[in-house]
């Protein structure tokens, strides 16, 4: 016997059913989005005005504590307020000393007198205008002086010599003059030259009176040992 064909139109029938199938399924599961519902919108709140001392009173003057109360924890009195000023009245006084036995070292009291004229007889000062204008008072005159003269070691600082030069009458003694500074080297033969001035006195005559009077008056050459010696005149 031959072989039959293989039926090649069962399976094409098959694969329209499954496709058919596959078809309606995509159908179901995917829609077409439809008209859009109007939702009704909730209504507003309504807004009134509240009078909000009266809930402040209300929440000042409410008893009902914060906490649970229990009778352990808790209780309630009656308070009644005090009158004005009376705040302290319920606290004793606490006192240091006693009021009846107050016993205080004070001094004894004195006599205070009635007019000055009393307090003058009681101890009187006896006379305390004696002396005035009973005797002239002495004064002493100064002594003369024209310059003084002080001579120390440029080296040491150490003061060699000093003297009030009562014969020194330096010109323009009218004219007020400062004091004034030389510089002198002595060998042994003498001054090394003049005198020199390095503070001046501020008049010229002045300072080229002294420069001769101490070496030729005073004789510092002749005077002193070798060295550098500082000279000061002052009025």
């Amino acid at each position: 016997m031959k072989p039959s064909p293989p039926r090649f139109g069962n399976r094409w029938v098959w694969a329209l059913l499954a496709g058919v199938v596959a078809l309606l399924g995509l159908m179901f599961f995917a829609r077409l989005p439809g008209p859009a519902m109007n939702t009704p919108r909730p209504p507003a709140p309504s807004v009134g005005l509240v009078d909000s001392g009266a809930i402040v009173g209300t929440l000042l003057r409410d008893p009902t504590p914060l906490f649970l109360p229990t009778e352990f924890n808790s209780s309630r009195r009656d308070y009644t307020p005090r009158e004005p000023g009376g705040a302290f009245a319920g606290y004793p006084p606490i006192l240091t000393f006693d009021p009846t036995e107050l016993a205080l070292n004070l001094p004894p009291p004195v006599a205070v007198p009635a007019s000055p004229a009393e307090a003058l007889k009681s101890e009187p000062p006896g006379a305390p205008f004696l002396g005035f204008d009973r005797a002239d008072p002495v004064v002493e005159p100064l002594g003369q002086r024209g310059a003084y003269v002080e001579i120390t070691d440029a080296g040491t600082g150490r003061p060699v010599f000093g003297q009030a030069l009562l014969d020194a009458h330096p010109p323009g003694a009218s004219v007020p003059w400062q004091p004034m500074e030389f510089m002198a080297a002595i060998d042994a033969s003498g001054l090394v030259g003049p005198v020199v001035p390095t503070v001046r006195s501020g008049i010229a005559e002045v300072d080229a009176y002294f420069g001769r009077y101490l070496a030729e008056t005073l004789r510092v050459g002749q005077r002193f040992a070798p060295g550098f010696y500082r000279i000061s005149v002052g009025p």
